[in-house]
């Protein structure tokens, strides 16, 4: 089964212009379940295509892949749930890692009721890390997933977002599809204490951290504009 939502969000919560929209897809499989950027998983499907195409021409040489060239993800992170163990993946500059999930939601059921998509749902509220969470599940899909790391609740999850409406996934539709579920590409294994340390180094200083990842120091002309940048991306979902 193929879910496909909607994701609304902000990448900098003082400026209402940074407001994106993608849609992402929750494939279901018989023990493994992934949440993803239907623009990243292109992106990586067509990247996957074009190295084994150029590695059966070209001997054993890597390719170099334009990346200009593919689509591009606004909304980054990736929910893998294999067997009842959810991995997360998040990249910091040109740093793909991942780290399992070491909190659990602990759902509150609410009164109210409402229909999405003809479904009779369920208000839910937890809270996740510094963010109250209302989300809408219906238990006439009986699978407890949903998007991102909403999950655990005794349906599918067809809404979720937070108070502020930072962050908002909505279901625009299902497909009874049957799909390989793709694992993300090479990751480095992190915890998630290490991963936000090391995206607090990138906020805190941006100039040496590019330096960390690309071996060189930024483009003296170009410096402003990375630090301002970066420093622009303060809405996270963690």
């Amino acid at each position: 089964m193929e879910c496909k939502y909607l994701v609304t969000f902000l990448i900098d919560t003082s400026n209402v212009n940074t407001l994106k929209q993608e849609y992402a897809s929750l494939l279901i499989g018989k023990n493994a379940t992934i949440f993803r950027s239907n623009q990243k998983a292109i992106a990586d499907s067509i990247s996957l295509a074009y190295i084994r195409k150029t590695m059966n021409s070209a001997g054993s040489n890597m390719p170099e892949i334009n990346t200009g060239l593919l689509p591009s993800a606004k909304y980054q992170p990736e929910v893998l749930n294999r067997n009842g163990q959810i991995t997360l993946y998040n990249a910091i500059l040109e740093d793909l890692y991942s780290y399992p999930l070491n909190k659990n939601i602990n759902w509150r059921i609410e009164k109210e009721r409402k229909k999405i998509q003809g479904y009779n749902c369920t208000k839910v509220t937890c809270e996740y890390g510094n963010k109250s969470i209302i989300a809408w599940y219906t238990d006439e899909i009986p699978i407890p997933e949903g998007p991102y790391t909403f999950k655990g609740l005794p349906g599918l999850v067809l809404e979720a977002y937070d108070s502020k409406k930072y962050f908002h996934f909505i279901l625009v539709g299902l497909v009874n599809v049957k799909k390989p579920i793709a694992l993300p590409k090479v990751s480095i294994p992190t915890t998630y204490e290490k991963f936000y340390n090391k995206r607090k180094q990138l906020m805190d200083d941006p100039l040496g951290a590019f330096m960390n990842t690309f071996g060189r120091r930024a483009p003296k002309d170009n410096e402003e504009r990375i630090i301002r940048n970066i420093k622009s991306i303060n809405n996270f979902l963690d």
